[in-house]
């Protein structure tokens, strides 16, 4: 039977990141738990809903007994977490209870059995690269806030990622916005299925896969930020794995075909504003409150050097304010959502972004200086 001893703070932090990947809406009970394996010198974790996300995580300790048990995810994650800092012993006994004993605490957990948890098949031949976990952590965090929430389209809930030239593509959309950033990447671009596929990029296409946004947030909270350390990325033809340290996460791919990129993203455009990013910002959050009660719009009206925002609702009011700009082109009206706009400018952290527009009807592209392999484009509203 199980029988291991570790560090409580290793513990408590693979508990934490393995807990994520149950739903709390498994048909199956023992879906809900989190299954812990003692493998050689390590105790391996594991959860998953079998649809969207399995997470993974390997904990350095001394292994007593071999076996496996499983533990009610909520529970086992409040229990490590009140532990003293000490060396925490876990044991499992035939009843698929499950010991916990830390300095003076002692705990029983009642689990189920280990042989009923479900996970991922194993991945196949096909795709392998690595990125450093900061290139990644910025491609997904500028991208995957415009992947849609509506179960009904399980298409649009997902990450479009793009692998081919030593190059990874990232888009996520909602058909109201798009969000697209590209990274480089090191390893086997090629693979038995590769495809010339234009979609995504206008670059040759190793392979494409649709993930679910679930998996790519999980996979940017295990992330830091500017590390160098490398992330792995396995793909096959229905799964995809990320190797963060010693923490796995992995998804099963989203079928169906992704939205035609090349019918969304304008090729031209006749207007270009130019704006402080941060002086923007601080402006849609104070036109929001009033264009929260119509729907979340504001008109943007440029002319000369002057960006005029307004919003308006019979119920509460109306508001506006005018900020310097530099508009290249004729003067321009044009409305968009202002929780969107907010959205997008959140994920930057730049001095500067353009604005790419058309006219009142067309959508319009938002840039950032400085950061060449990011686009950001959103639909107009009606011009009230």
């Amino acid at each position: 039977m199980l029988n291991v001893i570790c560090a409580r703070g290793a513990l408590s932090q693979a508990v934490q990141t393995v807990s994520r990947g149950v739903s709390g809406r498994s048909t199956q009970p023992v879906q809900n738990n989190i299954y812990l394996e003692s493998q050689g010198d390590a105790l391996r974790l594991v959860a998953t809903d079998l649809e969207h996300i399995s997470v993974q995580a390997a904990v350095p300790v001394q292994v007593v007994g071999e076996g496996a048990v499983t533990a009610p995810a909520r529970l086992l994650t409040e229990v490590v977490n009140s532990l003293p800092d000490a060396e925490v012993s876990l044991a499992g006994d035939a009843s698929q209870a499950l010991a916990v004993a830390c300095g003076k605490s002692r705990y029983t957990i009642r689990g189920l059995s280990a042989a009923d948890f479900q996970t991922f098949p194993p991945l196949g031949e096909g795709l392998r690269v690595s990125v450093p976990q900061g290139q990644l952590a910025e491609v997904l965090r500028q991208t995957v806030f415009a992947a849609s929430r509506d179960e009904t389209h399980p298409i649009l809930t997902g990450a479009l990622l793009s692998f081919g030239d030593g190059r990874m593509e990232v888009v996520a959309t909602d058909t109201f916005r798009l969000a697209r950033g590209k990274t480089a990447t090191a390893g086997n671009h090629r693979d038995t299925e590769s495809t010339e596929n234009g979609e995504a990029g206008g670059t040759a296409t190793a392979r494409a896969a649709i993930v679910s946004a679930r998996a790519v947030r999980q996979v940017l909270r295990a992330l830091a930020a500017g590390s160098e350390d490398v992330v792995s990325i396995a793909v096959d033809d229905t799964q995809i794995e990320f190797g963060v340290g010693h923490v796995r996460i992995g998804s099963r791919l989203i079928e169906g075909q992704y939205p035609n990129l090349d019918r969304v993203i304008p090729k031209s455009h006749d207007k270009c504003v130019t704006l402080a990013a941060e002086d923007f910002g601080a402006a849609l959050k104070r036109v929001l409150p009033i264009a929260r009660e119509d729907v979340n719009r504001v008109m943007l009206r440029v002319e000369g050097q002057t960006l005029e925002l307004s919003a308006e609702s019979q119920n509460v009011g109306k508001v506006s304010e005018e900020m310097a700009c530099q508009l290249e082109g004729e003067p321009v009206e044009i409305a968009f959502n202002c929780r969107y706009l907010l959205e997008a400018l959140g994920v930057l952290e730049v001095e500067e972004i353009h604005l790419e527009l058309s006219g009142p009807l067309n959508a319009g592209v938002m840039r950032a200086k400085g950061v060449e392999d990011w686009l950001y484009v959103q639909m107009p509203m009606e011009v009230m």
